[in-house]
């Protein structure tokens, strides 16, 4: 049966090749979104490794200028002081690029000479405490880090199987910038930029000092508020921070309008490609239809020949339909030679191993069922032909 197909297809190779390129190119496209699709949710079912929720950002504008680093360090300082002292207020905390913000700080780190690609922030000691961070190994930042002889570091866990995949990266030294750094912390993996962020962040911390003019001046401070508390109590906190910092208006962004925003961002060139995806689905389902309608209609005599001879319109109805499968299934084929290579040029690096075999598993089960469904329509106008219909055909 499927030498009889291959020979049919054969016979109208015009026909057979330009619906095999539709299906072709309709398959990549379908891999593409499927793939996109099954890494996103695959990445927002992963925790943050944070807890956003009542938690405020505070940006404090001020420009760099020399002589005025312990100044702002002693303003961010006071700031972080004056909130501490208000009860609706559980902890504060600075931080030079803050969760869910757009500002992003990356860099790399050298250990036993191989450079890691990392994503980094320099936070004081009360950031675990304001975002509910989890520390899986060793501990935190706290006030005796301050005379370290080696600067401490926390890296979340991602970043330690890289660095130590078959041992605990904890007391490791690392070199990540001018003179090396001590890792004291381990903890869970630090998705910064969101649930829909790209895979393996290799977030490393840094300990920012309020005290001495080391290091980078943080210009947030991140704030967790207490459940429940008025609306107004945003203005009473602007209005107490304008009084010990006049010349710096400070600006409060709640942190759950900043997931939303993250969410956005990523979302949107997701659900672009779905758009255009499905646009280009529905023209090549169209043009399918149409092509094989055509196909069924200048094969009047053909078809009406084989009922003559004794063929059922049920069969002629598969016959139809198994020709629509075969071509898929070459063109599928082709496809799939396309997507097996993407692996071998580092695809990995991109989407995982699972969304990869979703994606295959997607394209190809959406394909088939678009092929047949284009082809079903035109089977069944062919198994409605008559003997008597191919007499009367010019």
């Amino acid at each position: 049966m499927i030498r009889h197909l291959l020979k049919l297809i054969w016979k109208r190779k015009g026909s057979s090749t330009l619906l095999t390129m539709e299906i072709f190119f309709s398959f990549l496209i379908l891999f593409g979104v499927a793939t996109l699709a099954a890494a996103m949710i695959i990445r927002y079912m992963r925790p943050l490794g944070f807890d956003y929720r009542n938690v405020w950002t505070i940006g404090v504008p001020f420009q760099e200028t020399e002589g005025a680093d312990m100044q702002h360090r002693q303003m961010i300082d006071a700031m972080r002081r004056e909130l501490l002292s208000m009860p609706e207020i559980e902890s504060v905390a600075a931080s030079g690029t803050p969760a869910l913000s757009t500002s992003v700080w990356e860099g790399k780190i050298e250990y036993n000479g191989r450079r890691l690609e990392v994503t980094r922030d320099d936070v004081t000691d009360d950031y675990q405490k304001v975002l509910h961070v989890k520390v899986l190994e060793g501990r935190w930042f706290r006030a005796d880090d301050e005379d370290a002889a080696t600067p401490p570091m926390v890296i979340d866990q991602d970043l330690a199987r890289e660095i130590a995949p078959n041992g605990s990266a904890l007391g490791l030294e690392l070199n990540a910038g001018k003179k090396p750094t001590k890792i004291i912390g381990i903890i869970a993996p630090f998705r910064k930029s969101g649930e829909l962020s790209k895979d393996h962040v290799n977030m490393a911390f840094t300990r920012a000092t309020l005290t001495r003019a080391v290091g980078f001046v943080p210009h947030y401070l991140i704030v967790r508020v207490r459940p429940g508390v008025p609306a107004d109590f945003e203005a009473t906190v602007v209005q107490r921070l304008h009084a010990v910092v006049p010349d710096h208006p400070a600006r409060i962004i709640h942190m759950e309008k900043m997931h939303e925003t993250m969410l956005r961002l990523y979302l949107a060139p997701a659900i672009l490609a779905g758009v255009v995806a499905a646009f280009l689905i529905t023209m090549v389902l169209l043009g399918l239809s149409g092509v094989l309608w055509q196909n069924v209609t200048r094969r009047t005599r053909e078809i009406g020949l084989r009922r003559a001879l004794g063929a059922t319109g049920a069969g002629i109805y598969r016959q139809i339909l198994g020709e629509v499968a075969l071509l898929a299934t070459i063109a599928v084929f082709a496809g799939l030679l396309i997507v097996g290579q993407l692996p071998i040029i580092g695809a990995f690096r991109f989407v995982t191993p699972q969304a990869y075999g979703i994606g295959i598993a997607a394209s190809l089960a959406a394909i088939y069922t678009l092929t047949l469904l284009g082809g079903r329509y035109p089977s069944w106008l062919a198994g409605k032909v008559q003997p008597a219909q191919a007499l009367h055909y010019e």
